[in-house]
Protein backbone atom coordinates (compact mmCIF):
# COMPACT_ATOMS: atom_id res chain seq x y z
CA UNK A 1 0.00 0.00 0.00
CA UNK A 2 1.76 3.33 -1.02
CA UNK A 3 1.53 5.95 1.77
CA UNK A 4 -0.56 8.77 1.30
CA UNK A 5 1.45 11.95 -0.81
CA UNK A 6 1.08 14.90 -2.64
CA UNK A 7 3.35 16.69 -5.24
CA UNK A 8 3.53 19.67 -7.65
CA UNK A 9 5.08 21.98 -9.59
CA UNK A 10 7.25 25.04 -8.56
CA UNK A 11 4.42 27.14 -7.23
CA UNK A 12 3.28 24.48 -5.10
CA UNK A 13 6.50 24.35 -3.28
CA UNK A 14 5.71 26.74 -0.10
CA UNK A 15 2.04 25.08 0.03
CA UNK A 16 2.06 21.64 -0.10
CA UNK A 17 2.10 21.19 3.55
CA UNK A 18 -2.18 22.13 3.25
CA UNK A 19 -2.67 19.33 1.40
CA UNK A 20 -0.97 17.02 3.60
CA UNK A 21 -2.20 18.11 6.84
CA UNK A 22 -5.87 16.55 5.31
CA UNK A 23 -4.04 13.49 3.19
CA UNK A 24 -2.55 12.80 7.17
CA UNK A 25 -6.51 13.12 8.79
CA UNK A 26 -7.64 10.85 6.13
CA UNK A 27 -8.77 13.38 4.05
CA UNK A 28 -9.57 12.91 0.15
CA UNK A 29 -7.30 13.67 -2.33
CA UNK A 30 -9.55 15.92 -4.12
CA UNK A 31 -10.08 17.83 -0.74
CA UNK A 32 -5.73 18.26 -0.57
CA UNK A 33 -5.38 19.53 -3.95
CA UNK A 34 -8.42 21.89 -4.00
CA UNK A 35 -7.12 23.84 -0.85
CA UNK A 36 -3.06 23.49 -1.73
CA UNK A 37 -4.13 25.46 -5.04
CA UNK A 38 -6.45 28.06 -3.69
CA UNK A 39 -3.08 28.86 -1.47
CA UNK A 40 -1.44 29.40 -4.53
CA UNK A 41 -4.53 31.33 -5.93
CA UNK A 42 -4.59 33.85 -2.99
CA UNK A 43 -0.69 34.92 -3.06
CA UNK A 44 -0.34 38.03 -4.88
CA UNK A 45 3.21 37.63 -5.24
CA UNK A 46 2.75 34.66 -7.88
CA UNK A 47 1.85 36.26 -10.96
CA UNK A 48 1.17 33.39 -13.27
CA UNK A 49 -1.65 31.84 -11.05
CA UNK A 50 -4.66 33.58 -9.13
CA UNK A 51 -4.59 36.93 -7.76
CA UNK A 52 -1.45 38.47 -9.17
CA UNK A 53 -1.98 37.26 -12.14
CA UNK A 54 -0.03 39.64 -15.41
CA UNK A 55 -3.08 40.41 -18.02
CA UNK A 56 -3.28 39.58 -20.98
CA UNK A 57 -2.81 42.32 -23.98
CA UNK A 58 -6.57 43.71 -23.22
CA UNK A 59 -5.71 44.57 -19.55
CA UNK A 60 -7.79 41.62 -18.13
CA UNK A 61 -6.51 39.14 -15.68
CA UNK A 62 -8.12 35.85 -17.34
CA UNK A 63 -8.00 32.59 -15.13
CA UNK A 64 -8.36 29.00 -15.94
CA UNK A 65 -8.04 25.37 -13.94
CA UNK A 66 -8.92 21.91 -13.83
CA UNK A 67 -9.93 19.01 -11.41
CA UNK A 68 -9.86 15.33 -12.22
CA UNK A 69 -10.68 12.24 -10.13
CA UNK A 70 -8.73 9.00 -11.16
CA UNK A 71 -11.51 7.05 -9.42
CA UNK A 72 -14.20 8.01 -11.29
CA UNK A 73 -12.20 9.43 -14.45
CA UNK A 74 -15.01 12.64 -13.50
CA UNK A 75 -13.32 16.04 -14.31
CA UNK A 76 -14.69 19.58 -14.03
CA UNK A 77 -13.11 22.88 -16.06
CA UNK A 78 -12.97 26.66 -16.51
CA UNK A 79 -11.68 28.98 -18.81
CA UNK A 80 -11.43 32.49 -19.45
CA UNK A 81 -12.32 33.57 -15.82
CA UNK A 82 -12.75 37.64 -15.30
CA UNK A 83 -13.81 37.82 -12.15
CA UNK A 84 -13.65 34.99 -9.68
CA UNK A 85 -10.93 33.99 -7.87
CA UNK A 86 -10.65 30.28 -6.78
CA UNK A 87 -11.01 28.64 -10.77
CA UNK A 88 -10.02 25.68 -9.22
CA UNK A 89 -13.29 25.28 -6.61
CA UNK A 90 -15.01 26.57 -9.34
CA UNK A 91 -13.39 23.75 -11.66
CA UNK A 92 -14.60 21.19 -8.57
CA UNK A 93 -18.34 22.62 -8.79
CA UNK A 94 -18.29 21.54 -12.34
CA UNK A 95 -17.52 18.08 -11.86
CA UNK A 96 -19.75 17.75 -8.42
CA UNK A 97 -22.45 19.87 -9.15
CA UNK A 98 -23.10 19.97 -13.27
CA UNK A 99 -23.45 17.44 -15.95
CA UNK A 100 -20.87 18.92 -17.60
CA UNK A 101 -16.71 18.73 -17.63
CA UNK A 102 -15.82 22.92 -19.31
CA UNK A 103 -17.59 25.85 -18.59
CA UNK A 104 -16.22 29.02 -20.15
CA UNK A 105 -15.95 32.82 -20.20
CA UNK A 106 -20.13 34.26 -19.41
CA UNK A 107 -21.49 31.09 -18.72
CA UNK A 108 -19.09 29.76 -16.54
CA UNK A 109 -19.16 33.25 -14.26
CA UNK A 110 -23.03 32.74 -14.51
CA UNK A 111 -22.86 29.13 -12.65
CA UNK A 112 -20.41 30.85 -10.19
CA UNK A 113 -22.66 33.49 -9.51
CA UNK A 114 -25.68 31.09 -8.72
CA UNK A 115 -23.30 28.87 -6.73
CA UNK A 116 -22.74 31.62 -4.88
CA UNK A 117 -19.06 32.74 -5.46
CA UNK A 118 -18.09 36.17 -4.42
CA UNK A 119 -16.86 38.12 -7.02
CA UNK A 120 -12.85 39.47 -6.84
CA UNK A 121 -11.00 42.12 -8.25
CA UNK A 122 -7.79 40.01 -9.70
CA UNK A 123 -5.75 42.87 -10.92
CA UNK A 124 -3.71 43.88 -8.42
CA UNK A 125 -1.22 47.15 -8.41
CA UNK A 126 1.89 45.46 -9.39
CA UNK A 127 0.12 43.67 -12.50
CA UNK A 128 -1.21 46.61 -13.38
CA UNK A 129 2.20 49.10 -13.31
CA UNK A 130 3.15 46.33 -15.57
CA UNK A 131 1.14 45.90 -18.03
CA UNK A 132 0.95 50.22 -18.59
CA UNK A 133 4.83 49.94 -18.81
CA UNK A 134 4.42 47.48 -21.25
CA UNK A 135 1.82 49.01 -22.91
CA UNK A 136 3.92 52.75 -23.04
CA UNK A 137 6.91 50.99 -23.56
CA UNK A 138 8.49 51.98 -20.31
CA UNK A 139 9.64 48.81 -18.40
CA UNK A 140 13.17 49.77 -18.41
CA UNK A 141 11.64 52.56 -16.04
CA UNK A 142 10.56 50.07 -13.52
CA UNK A 143 12.16 49.09 -9.91
CA UNK A 144 14.03 46.05 -9.31
CA UNK A 145 11.15 44.20 -8.07
CA UNK A 146 10.01 43.73 -11.69
CA UNK A 147 13.41 42.39 -12.60
CA UNK A 148 12.05 38.88 -13.02
CA UNK A 149 9.33 39.89 -14.86
CA UNK A 150 11.18 42.08 -17.02
CA UNK A 151 13.02 39.37 -18.19
CA UNK A 152 10.19 37.63 -19.80
CA UNK A 153 9.71 40.57 -22.38
CA UNK A 154 12.65 41.86 -23.63
CA UNK A 155 12.15 45.42 -25.21
CA UNK A 156 13.54 44.44 -28.38
CA UNK A 157 10.79 42.11 -28.32
CA UNK A 158 7.93 44.93 -28.71
CA UNK A 159 7.71 45.59 -32.39
CA UNK A 160 7.28 42.53 -33.77
CA UNK A 161 4.34 41.65 -35.23
CA UNK A 162 2.16 38.95 -32.87
CA UNK A 163 3.18 35.47 -34.13
CA UNK A 164 7.01 36.34 -34.18
CA UNK A 165 6.87 38.00 -31.00
CA UNK A 166 4.94 35.11 -29.13
CA UNK A 167 7.68 32.64 -30.82
CA UNK A 168 10.69 34.99 -29.49
CA UNK A 169 8.58 35.56 -25.45
CA UNK A 170 7.73 31.28 -25.68
CA UNK A 171 10.89 30.13 -24.23
CA UNK A 172 10.92 33.21 -21.44
CA UNK A 173 7.06 32.25 -20.22
CA UNK A 174 6.05 30.78 -16.64
CA UNK A 175 3.35 30.46 -14.53
CA UNK A 176 0.94 28.00 -14.09
CA UNK A 177 0.69 25.21 -10.95
CA UNK A 178 0.13 21.83 -10.85
CA UNK A 179 -0.82 19.62 -7.61
CA UNK A 180 -1.38 16.02 -7.38
CA UNK A 181 -1.86 13.41 -5.08
CA UNK A 182 -3.10 9.86 -3.70
CA UNK A 183 -4.56 9.00 -0.56
CA UNK A 184 -4.89 6.91 2.19
CA UNK A 185 -7.45 4.91 -0.18
CA UNK A 186 -5.12 5.13 -3.16
CA UNK A 187 -7.21 7.32 -4.80
CA UNK A 188 -5.64 9.52 -7.57
CA UNK A 189 -6.58 13.52 -7.97
CA UNK A 190 -4.83 16.22 -10.14
CA UNK A 191 -5.30 20.16 -10.62
CA UNK A 192 -3.84 23.03 -12.67
CA UNK A 193 -4.94 26.08 -12.45
CA UNK A 194 -3.09 29.40 -13.92
CA UNK A 195 -3.78 32.79 -15.09
CA UNK A 196 -2.40 32.02 -18.40
CA UNK A 197 0.33 33.24 -20.52
CA UNK A 198 1.56 36.58 -20.29
CA UNK A 199 0.34 39.47 -22.13
CA UNK A 200 -2.06 36.83 -23.87
CA UNK A 201 -3.98 37.65 -27.12
CA UNK A 202 -7.42 37.85 -25.09
CA UNK A 203 -9.41 35.00 -25.33
CA UNK A 204 -6.43 32.84 -25.20
CA UNK A 205 -7.17 28.86 -23.53
CA UNK A 206 -4.09 27.03 -23.14
CA UNK A 207 -4.19 23.47 -21.83
CA UNK A 208 -4.60 24.08 -17.97
CA UNK A 209 -8.32 23.56 -18.52
CA UNK A 210 -8.10 21.08 -21.23
CA UNK A 211 -8.73 17.43 -19.66
CA UNK A 212 -5.70 14.84 -21.48
CA UNK A 213 -3.91 18.12 -22.20
CA UNK A 214 -2.30 19.46 -18.80
CA UNK A 215 -3.85 17.18 -16.73
CA UNK A 216 -4.95 13.71 -16.67
CA UNK A 217 -4.93 10.97 -13.86
CA UNK A 218 -6.56 7.37 -13.87
CA UNK A 219 -6.43 5.37 -10.28
CA UNK A 220 -5.20 1.98 -12.40
CA UNK A 221 -2.03 3.86 -13.47
CA UNK A 222 -1.38 7.16 -12.63
CA UNK A 223 -1.26 10.80 -13.02
CA UNK A 224 0.42 13.70 -15.22
CA UNK A 225 0.14 17.82 -15.26
CA UNK A 226 2.10 19.72 -17.09
CA UNK A 227 3.35 23.34 -17.54
CA UNK A 228 5.15 25.21 -20.23
CA UNK A 229 3.28 26.00 -23.47
CA UNK A 230 0.04 25.20 -23.34
CA UNK A 231 -0.67 24.74 -27.33
CA UNK A 232 2.04 22.23 -27.59
CA UNK A 233 0.20 20.32 -24.90
CA UNK A 234 -3.34 20.23 -26.61
CA UNK A 235 -1.55 19.97 -29.85
CA UNK A 236 -0.44 16.21 -28.48
CA UNK A 237 -2.28 15.67 -25.81
CA UNK A 238 0.68 15.32 -23.47
CA UNK A 239 -0.69 14.56 -19.84
CA UNK A 240 -2.83 11.57 -21.12
CA UNK A 241 0.00 10.39 -23.17
CA UNK A 242 2.39 9.82 -20.08
CA UNK A 243 -0.65 8.47 -18.34
CA UNK A 244 -0.96 5.91 -21.38
CA UNK A 245 2.75 5.26 -21.68
CA UNK A 246 2.44 4.10 -17.57
CA UNK A 247 -0.59 1.79 -19.00
CA UNK A 248 2.29 0.29 -21.12
CA UNK A 249 4.12 -0.24 -18.30
CA UNK A 250 6.69 2.58 -18.28
CA UNK A 251 7.92 3.94 -15.01
CA UNK A 252 6.91 7.80 -14.76
CA UNK A 253 10.19 9.40 -15.83
CA UNK A 254 10.26 7.37 -18.79
CA UNK A 255 6.84 8.04 -19.96
CA UNK A 256 7.20 11.88 -19.24
CA UNK A 257 10.40 11.90 -21.73
CA UNK A 258 8.85 10.15 -23.98
CA UNK A 259 6.24 12.86 -24.37
CA UNK A 260 8.94 15.21 -24.38
CA UNK A 261 10.58 13.40 -26.91
CA UNK A 262 7.11 13.89 -28.89
CA UNK A 263 7.05 17.60 -28.21
CA UNK A 264 10.54 17.52 -29.92
CA UNK A 265 9.26 16.72 -32.95
CA UNK A 266 6.23 19.55 -32.88
CA UNK A 267 8.85 22.45 -32.84
CA UNK A 268 12.06 23.37 -33.16
CA UNK A 269 12.80 24.60 -29.72
CA UNK A 270 10.13 23.45 -27.53
CA UNK A 271 9.33 24.78 -23.52
CA UNK A 272 7.78 22.32 -22.08
CA UNK A 273 7.47 20.48 -18.93
CA UNK A 274 5.01 17.40 -17.38
CA UNK A 275 5.85 15.27 -14.03
CA UNK A 276 3.97 12.47 -12.67
CA UNK A 277 3.87 9.73 -10.75
CA UNK A 278 1.87 5.75 -11.26
CA UNK A 279 -0.20 4.02 -8.77
CA UNK A 280 3.17 2.40 -6.93
CA UNK A 281 3.85 6.01 -5.88
CA UNK A 282 6.80 6.04 -8.20
CA UNK A 283 7.22 10.12 -9.54
CA UNK A 284 9.11 11.82 -12.15
CA UNK A 285 9.07 14.50 -14.44
CA UNK A 286 11.08 15.75 -17.51
CA UNK A 287 11.43 19.27 -19.46
CA UNK A 288 12.76 20.00 -22.88
CA UNK A 289 14.93 23.24 -21.60
CA UNK A 290 16.10 22.56 -18.00
CA UNK A 291 16.63 20.46 -15.13
CA UNK A 292 13.25 20.52 -14.20
CA UNK A 293 12.47 20.04 -10.40
CA UNK A 294 9.28 19.22 -8.70
CA UNK A 295 7.91 19.06 -5.41
CA UNK A 296 6.93 16.14 -3.17
CA UNK A 297 6.19 15.15 0.73
CA UNK A 298 4.29 12.77 2.07
CA UNK A 299 2.29 11.39 5.43
CA UNK A 300 5.91 10.42 6.87
CA UNK A 301 7.63 14.46 5.71
CA UNK A 302 8.85 16.79 7.90
CA UNK A 303 9.49 19.07 5.26
CA UNK A 304 9.43 19.42 1.20
CA UNK A 305 11.54 17.01 -0.92
CA UNK A 306 12.85 19.02 -4.21
CA UNK A 307 13.02 15.83 -6.40
CA UNK A 308 14.89 16.37 -10.10
CA UNK A 309 13.49 15.45 -13.36
CA UNK A 310 15.28 15.02 -16.77
CA UNK A 311 16.52 17.38 -18.97
CA UNK A 312 15.37 15.93 -22.36
CA UNK A 313 17.83 17.06 -25.39
CA UNK A 314 17.52 17.16 -29.00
Amino acid sequence: MVKPFLMGSDSAENYLDIGLKILREKGTALDAIEQTCRAVESNPDDHGVGLGGIPNLAGEVTLDASIMCGRTLGAGSVAHIKNYLHVITLARKVMDDSPHVLLVGDGAELFAEYNGFKKTKLLTPYAEEFYNAFKEKRLHELGPEYDQDKGYLREDEQDYDTGTWFNLLEPHMRGTVNVMAMDINQNIATAVTTSGTYLKLPGRVGDSPIIGAGNYCDNRYGAACCTGTGELAIRNGTARAVVAYMKMGMGPTEACEESMKEIQEIVEIPTMNVIAFNRDGETGGASTYREILYYYMDHDSVKVENRKGAWVKK
